[in-house]
């Protein structure tokens, strides 16, 4: 699961004088950096289920997927106290004593910085997830409302650029990176989920994001794997150093199969390609004959 953040500042999904100016922040990597380092990701894992079973995700590619490269991952660890700074460092302070930080003189009033946060209600994973970062971003003095919205009116909501931030679970250009890479950067005018282009058609894109972009456009054309494995091994760097996405948690799924298959691997991802019951390709299994069982 990713926070994804709103940096389209040029008028994608017509905000408001608040909306731009946390548009504004979203953009501001010290601001950025803030949230990422003030999110216990342990925590919001046991609030999911607890054991060893969700792993602190920095953000980025998935670590199931075979481009994911953890040297080329930059983690902001929890860190409460140094997130409080970066806030500082992007012009933030608590100037009426409430215990939430506003927004600086001539921006949005001067008011308590407020984020609203798009969600999915279909699904509960996805709710737990958003309380827990209204909860943890509480602590670090910024104020979340949750926009608690069910299927079609949260893809109509998120299309059309009418949220601040959004809590979305990875899709495949994270999870394989192959299949709809040019999800990855916002190459075009409607390719990325947070960051789109207005009526004008123009993304203002931020100097990182262009490199992504021209890394990406790399990728898509490169013949040669040991360069496309390079390729995303600076993307990865890239984005995760640059808190392109704030990830969240993830943990591994499975695919519960008989266990009389012959030729299933083990260690068949769930999710590669396609979700694993296409991956092995149903038609190609078979059953060695010591263990077949008289059904007919």
């Amino acid at each position: 699961y990713n926070l994804r953040m709103n940096f389209s500042a040029n008028g994608w999904g017509n905000p408001d004088e608040r909306g731009q100016a946390v548009r504004e922040l979203n953009r501001n990597e010290d601001f950025r950096k803030g949230v990422t380092m003030a999110l216990d990701r342990k925590a919001l894992g046991d609030s999911l289920v607890k054991g060893p079973f969700t792993a602190i995700y920095p953000g980025g590619f998935s670590s199931g997927t075979s481009f994911y490269d953890r040297k080329s991952t930059v983690y902001y660890p929890f860190d409460l106290e140094g997130a409080k700074a970066e806030l500082a460092k992007a012009g933030l302070k608590d100037t009426d004593g409430d215990g939430f930080v506003n927004f600086p003189a001539g921006s949005a009033g001067g008011k308590n910085v407020e984020i609203v946060m798009l969600v999915n209600n279909d699904y509960t994973t996805d709710k737990s997830l958003a309380e827990g970062v209204v909860g943890q971003m509480e602590r670090l003095g910024l104020r979340v409302v949750l926009n608690g919205l069910n299927g079609v009116q949260r893809d109509a909501s998120m299309y059309s650029g009418r949220f601040d931030w959004m809590v979305r679970r990875n899709d495949e250009e994270l999870t394989s990176v192959v299949q709809n890479t040019e999800q990855l950067a916002p190459i075009g005018p409607r390719t990325s989920w947070n960051h789109r282009a207005p009526e004008n058609g123009q993304v203002d894109l931020m100097p990182f994001e262009k490199d992504l972009v021209d890394i990406v456009n790399k990728f898509v054309s490169a013949q040669d794997n040991d360069e496309r494995a390079s390729l995303m091994k600076q993307f990865q760097k890239i984005s995760t150093q640059h808190v392109y996405s704030v990830g969240l948690t993830e943990y591994p799924g499975a695919l519960i199969i008989n266990n009389r298959f012959s030729n299933i691997p083990q260690g068949t991802p769930i999710f590669m390609f396609n979700w694993a019951e296409d991956s092995i390709i149903r038609e190609r299994v078979w059953v060695a004959v010591d263990k077949q069982q008289k059904y007919e």
